[in-house]
């Protein structure tokens, strides 16, 4: 169970840190949204990734706490992550193709 407790944390480290690095663009593109339009065009694709790891953070630390406080749910939890894991994947991967 440590190594499923280490993943979990570990992924909403990630989500964390890629929440912080896109949700900051994700500001300054809602700062100068007006200034072109590109950057206006540009901003809902932003949103979506900030969505998407703001999940991921929330899904994983979740996870991990459940775990970590080894409540009956963990295991709810944990399937509520390898569902989330793949759909994200999709999510962001599709954003970022356009």
């Amino acid at each position: 169970m440590r190594y499923l407790l280490i993943v979990d944390l570990s992924l909403a480290a990630f989500g964390a840190a890629l929440t912080l690095a896109v949700g900051f663009v994700a500001l300054v593109f809602t700062i100068y949204q007006d200034a072109s339009v590109k950057i206006a065009a540009g901003l809902p694709a932003i949103l979506t990734l900030t969505a998407c790891f703001v999940t991921l953070m929330l899904v994983a630390g979740t996870a991990g706490w459940l775990l970590k406080a080894k409540k009956p749910a963990h295991w709810a939890a944990q399937v509520a992550l390898a569902i989330a894991i793949p759909v994200l994947w999709q999510i962001v991967f599709s954003t970022l193709r356009g």
